[in-house]
């Protein structure tokens, strides 16, 4: 499952998209889609504690 939590708090930390795919095994190409759906959707760190990763997916 992406841990799209983790992708969005390592964003707002400022890592590059290259650390955060090594720091959480992940391609580029699904950080790429999760900033980019974060900022469609005006997401921002931190996000509310009762959102899953179950609901950020949908």
């Amino acid at each position: 499952m992406t841990r799209y939590r983790e992708i969005l708090r390592l964003t707002a930390l400022g890592l590059s998209q290259r650390n955060i795919m090594q720091s959480i095994n992940v391609s580029q190409k699904t950080v790429v889609k999760v900033q980019r759906r974060a900022r469609e959707l005006k997401l921002s760190w931190p996000l509310d504690e009762s959102m899953t990763d179950i609901e950020l997916e949908s």
